[in-house]
């Protein structure tokens, strides 16, 4: 295999990864930046006054830091009680 044909097949695989990502993480937009060499993600969780954005360099750090952010979304939805 010549080292552009593996740069390919790797790039292929993030984006499989960053498809994965949208599956299980519904409401998320994940891409992946190949120049950057990382995962990109953005929601607008409640209470948020703005959209959420989360860099990763793993699928496994990035389905960390979406979990993270949904939990945090979550907690501060329960403080805030005019949110229900």
């Amino acid at each position: 295999m010549t080292p552009a044909s593996a740069a390919r097949q790797d790039d292929d695989t993030c984006w499989r990864e960053a498809a994965r990502l949208r599956r299980e993480h519904r409401g998320w937009i994940v891409i992946w930046l190949a120049p950057e060499n990382c995962y990109r993600a953005y929601r607008r969780l409640p209470r948020a006054r703005r959209d959420t954005a989360l860099s990763a360099a793993t699928p496994a750090e990035m389905a960390t830091l979406i979990g993270q952010a949904e939990q945090a979304a979550a907690r501060a939805a329960l403080r805030d009680p005019d949110t229900r």
